[in-house]
């Protein structure tokens, strides 16, 4: 049964999940200022096309085009980030940090990939298959965003079977490498963006901020490291999740979400909370986890664009 106390709880104390914000869409009050720097879903999981690949994609740009804040195309100020732990003490072993070149109109963007001792792994444009240095690829530009959700999930009537991101646009990048270059086979995986000021957004596990840290510390949370996460956060994190469920809940649950990292056995072709493939329900197993049981799902279980087997797996832009 519906725990409708639970619902009332989750969309209006906490303010998660509506059309605008979910997953890690706008999820700080700074993020509003630059869509391009603000980071909205990460996905890691095992290529299609090959069993010792990874794939690795952050969004960035929510609802591209529309917002006046997401135009579509990347910050030539900004350092687009993933991190890999390989050893388990939420530090980054390996790294790809990727910078474009200023947009102009809606010619491509130059762009570098640089490896964690400033080896370059790729270069070239947007809207291209590049070569990675040491096998793989990389694709990054325009795609559909593949977050699928019904924030009516949250209200008395119940959900009303429509996906508030259908026909949204996102700009992402997408990198597919062999699986030994992480270092693993068990990793850990964020995403961060950048700016001159330092650090701007950040995610791993989807809505961990978005729905578990206060308001007033969002964009604290956004700017800190992950290995800092259980000391300086866990205690709001475990207040959250006891008022959406139960104590007992909130303490097992809380050393599993901090730090706030993707856990991903790359030799392991399921999904989340290994990794997290593009096609994961992640909403619904989040709001199962965090309510107790008390809400199982928002009745939309597949994105409206059908994702593709072959690289770079994202549905084209709308």
């Amino acid at each position: 049964m519906r725990n409708w106390k639970t619902c009332v709880v989750l969309g209006a104390c906490l303010g998660i999940f509506s059309t605008s914000h979910a997953a890690d869409h706008l999820d700080s009050p700074s993020v509003a200022v630059d869509g391009r720097l603000d980071v909205n879903d990460l996905y890691a999981f095992q290529s299609p096309e090959n069993a010792a690949n990874t794939v690795l994609i952050i969004t960035v740009n929510p609802k591209a085009g529309v917002l006046a804040n997401s135009p579509g195309n990347f910050n030539s100020r900004g350092i687009y980030k993933f991190s890999i732990d390989n050893n388990g003490d939420a530090v980054a072993d390996v790294t790809f940090s990727f910078y474009f070149s200023r947009a102009r109109g809606n010619r491509p963007q130059r762009l570098i990939a640089l490896r964690e001792n400033n080896r370059v792994a790729a270069s070239g444009s947007t809207g291209r298959t590049l070569s990675v240095r040491g096998g793989g690829k990389l694709a990054t530009g325009l795609f559909e965003d593949p977050f699928f959700f019904d924030s009516e999930v949250l209200s008395m009537s119940g959900p009303d079977g429509e996906d508030n991101f259908k026909g949204d646009n996102v700009t992402a990048i997408v990198l597919e490498i062999p699986s030994s270059t992480l270092g693993g086979p068990n990793v850990g995986i964020w995403a961060t963006t950048s700016d001159r000021s330092g650090q701007f957004d950040r995610v791993g596990r989807p809505a961990i901020n978005t729905v578990l840290i206060p308001g007033p510390r969002k964009d604290e949370f956004n700017t800190s490291d992950p290995v800092n996460d259980l000391a300086d956060f866990g205690a709001d994190v475990e207040a959250s999740i006891t008022g959406l469920s139960d104590a007992t809940n909130a303490m097992n649950l809380t050393p599993i979400l901090l730090p706030d990292i993707l856990t991903f056995d790359t030799s392991n072709a399921g999904g989340f909370l290994n990794g997290r493939r593009l096609e994961d329900d992640v909403i619904d197993a989040e709001l199962n986890l965090l309510t107790a049981g008390g809400v199982t799902g928002d009745g939309i279980d597949e994105n409206d664009a059908d994702f593709s087997d072959t690289f770079p797996y994202l549905a084209a832009p709308n």
